[in-house]
């Protein structure tokens, strides 16, 4: 069979998001992107976590594996990536059958501009050749050995996505000038193009994602109000009320003046990602400015308070792979068409991992 699938290995999620040929469809899911020394005789695997042997190791890989995350390195050539974007192509290859995948993956804009680090990492996270990954979905399952291989490979610089959605694509010239927010859980990349040109002497990488969000809301809120670590501090960020859940040691007075404070670091917090905008010389007055990543959704009211013109996508976190996706299968070496990922996702769950799923034509 052959498939079509991209790939955006983040330092908190690794997303995924696969193009059906014959059913017109586009489905999509998240892992965690964190690795750790497996077992298949493990009888306790955690929900969304896989067990998968490569090469010679075994690992666990997802919400279950132990120690530290994603390295914080923008050129993402690390192990770590590597294993979960082949985990990735693992989980949705078939067992009875050997695929041909096509395969699309981004790296910071900053680093696909040189060739020798694109190729590079092309050549390091997507193999040549027949590629076989032992892979236990959860404890009860059996260990199915998958082999593939990638027959096309493609880079595409990060929030080139945003290029390709809808609203965004339609209005694309050679001279059109689009600024690109990607907020993730560490960083902002804030990216300016010329028509698909990344302008890199107008952009920027600044430590301005979710996790510093969180952190600085939960030291905030401890400080002037009731101890609140980040985790609680997430869920808040997370929910409708964005304020301290009422219990019986937090008055109602607590609750109130949680609220408000929120609300001034989420505005002051946009207000440092126009900031970096305005120092690296972006026209903002007469730039289209588009949003993506996760982060981007909890600050969509303060964004579009403090830059005023900006579209915050919806499937902000998706919105690259998606985009990787929609760019791949127009090439013509590829499938020639340009397919369609605009409908509103519905979730359904597919062998204990959330995928959405999409119709797309």
């Amino acid at each position: 069979m052959e498939r079509y699938i991209a790939v955006d290995s983040g330092k908190f999620a690794t997303k995924v998001a696969e193009y059906n040929a014959a059913k017109k469809s586009v489905r999509s899911f998240s892992i965690r992107t964190a690795v750790s020394e497996g077992d298949f005789r493990d009888d306790a695997i955690e929900e969304n976590t896989v067990i998968v042997k490569i090469g010679d190791k075994v690992h666990k890989v997802g919400n279950g594996a132990r120690g530290q995350g994603a390295p914080l390195d923008t050129d993402k050539k690390s192990e770590m990536h590597r294993i979960c974007v082949l985990t990735a192509l693992a989980t949705l290859a078939s067992a009875n059958e050997k695929d041909v995948i096509n395969v699309a993956v981004g790296l910071p804009a900053s680093e696909w501009a040189s060739v020798s680090k694109r190729e590079d990492f092309k050549a390091f996270i997507l193999p040549e050749g027949e590629v076989t990954v032992e892979i236990k979905k959860d404890s009860k399952s059996d260990v199915l050995k998958k082999t593939f291989t990638i027959k096309n490979r493609f880079v595409f610089p990060e929030s080139y996505g945003a290029l390709a959605q809808d609203g965004v694509v339609e209005t694309l010239t050679p001279t059109t000038i689009t600024g690109v927010l990607d907020i993730g859980n560490l960083n902002l990349n804030a990216t300016l193009w010329q028509g698909k040109e990344p302008l890199l002497d107008y952009s920027a990488t600044a430590e301005l994602g979710g996790a510093i969000l969180i952190q600085k809301l939960s030291q905030d809120i401890s400080t002037s109000i009731t101890p609140c670590n980040e985790l609680i501090t997430a869920n808040i960020l997370k929910s409708s009320d964005r304020a301290l859940p009422r219990g019986p040691k937090v008055t109602e007075d607590m609750v109130n003046e949680s609220r408000n404070l929120i609300k001034k670091v989420l505005r002051e917090h946009a207000a440092q990602v126009k900031s970096v905008c305005r120092t690296k010389g972006w026209s903002l007055d007469v730039t289209k400015i588009v949003a993506i990543g996760g982060t981007s959704k909890d600050l969509k009211e303060e964004l579009e308070e403090v830059f005023g013109d900006i579209t915050v996508l919806p499937n902000a976190q998706y919105c690259n792979v998606l985009g990787y996706l929609r760019m791949m299968c127009a090439k013509e070496e590829v499938l020639g068409e340009l397919i369609d990922i605009s409908d509103t996702p519905k979730v359904v769950k597919t062998e204990k991992t959330e995928v959405k799923e999409k119709k797309a034509g």
